[in-house]
């Protein structure tokens, strides 16, 4: 069966890609995620997806590279926003003084194009707005792996459910060599970093596997996981200043971990009907 040749022939690419990825990673330390390594490593999915598709699939159109309603995308886009706002907003009012108010240590991570530029504010609204891109083009490389090529071929080998699982897991599993090096999410004990991490993983998977398949795109997917990590990295995190932060906010934060979970059930109850139909269209 193709389907199946092509998902194990992709994730072999993927972990095989990635691995060297991890090792120099783990190598360099702190100089490497200096370097921005970690937008190469986010690549190796869509390298993967790409040369498969040359292999098994050279006259179909595949990955979802397609246009889709606006509403997908105000929806993936918002989706983030949602969660993320309200746990970062419920553990502002519970562990007062955690709410710092200030994006202008974005300015300290800015790099030689605002040296010359004096003013904090000019130079934290360059450093959001570059972040936005930035964020935009990381994401596709995952996602163009992840839902644009393994969600659909999954799915139509056994069926969504499964494929959401499965698939979300795996995407887990794949971040590990670099949490368990302490260069993803450090600060946080492993014993309660991996789990939460994988819950937050599945339930986010959720959100965008219904997306993606809705909207028979991986721009929704796209869209949702930079705006994920933009809101949470560059916004929500920076103006939250608290030592014990990581145990409820942000990606291995409970509660928001919580709010995911909510809104992946909302998502799935207001796009339920025919998730499993028209699957062989889905490119």
């Amino acid at each position: 069966m193709k389907e199946k040749k092509s998902v194990i022939a992709f994730l072999i690419i993927t972990f095989v890609l990635s691995s060297i990825v991890y090792v120099i990673w783990i190598r360099g330390g702190e100089a490497a995620t200096r370097t921005g390594i970690s937008a190469i490593l986010m690549w190796c999915p869509a390298v993967a997806a790409f040369i498969v598709r040359g292999k098994y699939y050279k006259k179909e159109k595949l990955l979802g590279m397609n246009k889709c309603k606006l509403s997908f995308i105000l929806a993936a886009i918002a989706a983030p926003i949602i969660y993320l706002g309200l746990s970062y907003g419920i553990y502002w009012l519970v562990n007062r003084g955690s709410f710092t108010g200030d994006l202008y240590s974005l300015s300290s991570i800015s790099s030689s194009y605002t040296a010359k530029l004096n003013h904090r504010s000019v130079v934290t609204v360059i450093t959001l707005i570059i972040a936005i891109f930035t964020s935009i083009i990381a994401a596709a490389g995952e996602e163009i792996g992840w839902r644009g090529f393994l969600l659909p071929q999954m799915a139509k080998i056994w069926n969504v459910k499964v494929a959401v699982i499965v698939s979300g897991l795996i995407w887990a599993v794949w971040h590990m060599p670099i949490m368990i090096a302490g260069l993803y999410l450090p600060g946080t004990p492993l014993w309660y970093k991996l789990p939460m991490f994988v819950i937050e993983i599945i339930a986010i998977t959720v959100i965008m596997a219904v997306l993606r398949l809705k909207s028979k795109s991986v721009w929704p997917a796209i869209l949702l996981h930079a705006s994920h990590n933009y809101f949470d990295q560059a916004i929500f995190g920076t103006l939250t200043n608290s030592i014990n932060k990581v145990y409820y906010v942000g990606e291995t934060g409970i509660i928001t971990v919580i709010a995911m979970i909510l809104v992946a059930i909302g998502t799935v109850m207001l796009f339920r009907k025919n998730m499993q139909t028209g699957l062989q269209k889905v490119s």
